[in-house]
């Protein structure tokens, strides 16, 4: 999943407004896209991510250890609520 920050989705909806506003229409949709290209998104650990991530660690899934536990879920709910879940 990709995010983008509020700041980032009101400099492109201002800049396609001023490629509509301002430019030629035949360049409409590579500049739109040349634009959206551009952005820089802030992408999610999938759970894999999380997993391998932990055991590079040095974290094992065997063992019982509440900051194993308390680490991949943390991990997982900020992943969830992120993509927008509620609490």
């Amino acid at each position: 999943m990709k995010l983008y920050t509020e700041e980032q989705l009101i400099n492109t909806v201002e800049a396609i407004r001023d490629y509509l506003k301002n430019y030629p229409e035949k360049f409409h949709e590579s500049m739109i896209k040349k634009h959206l290209m551009n952005l820089a998104p802030i992408e999610l650990p999938s759970d894999e991510e999380i997993k391998k991530m932990m055991e590079l660690d040095g974290m094992e899934f065997d063992e019982f250890d509440p900051y194993d536990v308390s680490y991949l879920g943390g991990a997982k709910l900020m992943h969830f609520l992120i993509q927008g879940g509620k609490q």
